[in-house]
């Protein structure tokens, strides 16, 4: 009963504290990022996952190596090296999920900054065409 009353207490005082935590989130979403520095940050963080899945990919070689050399002899060190390469997988299946959402991420930011660019251009072109005709 006592860790219930906990969970409930938990929940009521986070949901407090959530409601001030967004309006300070809500202030920051008016300052954050522009689009540009996002997308840069967005390819910095797919650089060092790449750079991850390089070094996952070759401590899996390994530990492959590590289990072939123990092979029969010495049974336990290869099931060891066996079991850290399927973690080492693991990992690398998790940084392949989140690249490929960084990736989407970037690519929206992207297209909605060059839709926001075609925009504003045609704006103007518009503006342009309205003096054009005024002028007539």
């Amino acid at each position: 009963m006592s860790k219930i009353s906990k969970l409930f207490k938990g929940s009521s005082s986070s949901s407090s504290g959530s409601s001030g935590s967004s309006k300070s989130r809500h202030h920051r979403s008016r300052a954050g990022p522009s689009a540009q520095e996002a997308i840069h940050k967005l390819r910095e963080t797919e650089e060092m996952l790449t750079k991850k899945q390089d070094y996952l990919e070759k401590r899996i070689e390994q530990e492959i190596s590590i289990a072939k050399k123990h092979g029969t002899k010495n049974k336990r060190a290869a099931l060891q090296a066996l079991k850290r390469k399927k973690r080492l997988e693991q990992q690398l299946t998790q940084i392949d999920g989140t690249l490929s959402t960084i990736e989407f991420q970037r690519e929206a930011l992207e297209n909605s900054h060059t839709n926001t660019e075609v925009l504003k251009n045609m704006g103007y072109a518009a503006k342009a065409m309205k003096q054009v005709h005024q002028n007539m």
